[in-house]
Parts: structure tokens; sequence; C-alpha cells
């Protein structure tokens, strides 16, 4: 009966670890975007789409994301977005719906989407107005 409880738990730990989402740190030289199939290898523009079964899709542009989820229809209430910040890209990723977008072709993307994410705007500020362009959101990205 203690062997059948013990069995039991393992399994049930088991299951739930499995199911866990968590980010999946990209490697840098090796990991391919999943929409373009180029390594990734900058590191301010990387993104990662996570489903909430815990699969991970990796990306080298804020461009092959959008262009990702619009053509699998992915259901945005289904996922989390991690953006990499462009002002600090060695620090943790940022919730693509909270982080702030430029786009210009001073950007010069893997695959030329010209869009950066930044933490806050007041991170943006200073490139926005030397750019003469307007701070976006996720939502706004085309």
């Amino acid at each position: 009966m203690k062997n059948l409880f013990l069995t039991v738990c393992g399994i049930s730990l088991l299951i739930l670890t499995s199911c866990k989402s968590e980010f999946d740190p990209i490697d840098y030289g090796h990991d391919a975007c999943t929409y373009c199939k180029m390594t990734i290898v900058d590191k301010r523009y990387a993104a990662e789409i996570l489903t909430k079964k815990g699969k991970s899709y990796k990306f080298d542009d804020i461009a092959c994301v959008k262009r990702y989820m619009g053509e699998k229809k992915m259901p945005v209430n289904d996922l989390s977005v991690f953006v990499a910040d462009y002002k600090n890209p060695e620090s943790n990723f940022l919730d693509a719906q909270f982080a702030v977008y430029l786009h210009s072709d001073i950007f010069k993307s893997p695959m030329n989407g010209c869009f950066a994410a930044f933490a806050k705007p007041e991170d943006a500020w200073r490139l926005k107005d030397s750019l003469n362009t307007d701070l976006l959101k996720w939502e706004n990205l085309n």
C-alpha cells in the first residue's frame, strides 16, 4: 500500500511539473527562429512566445513574432509573449503587452522589422524625439 501511495504521488508530481509554463532562455547562436528559421544571434531583437501548455517558440525579430501569430491565428489570451529590452538586452525579457516600441530604419533587426522594445517610455524618449517617431504599443505593431 505504501508503494502504491508513493507511486501515485510521484506520477502526480511529474504531471504537475510538466505542465508548468516557464520562459525558456534563448541559446544565442544555436536556437533558430520559429518563423524565418535564421539562427538567433542579436539579443536586442529576440522574442519568445510561451503557450499555456508550456510550449515555447523563439524568434530573432519582433516582426517575426507578429507575422507568426497572425498566420497561425494564435489567440492572444492563451499566450505569453516576451521581447528583449533594446536598451538592456542582457536583462530579463519584457512582457510584450507592457513594453513600449519604436519603429525606425535605424533599428537593423535581423528580418528588417525595424522594431525595438523598451521597458518604459522614459527609456525610449530620447530616441523617439531624434527619430521623429511615436511610441507604439504591442497591439499597434504591424
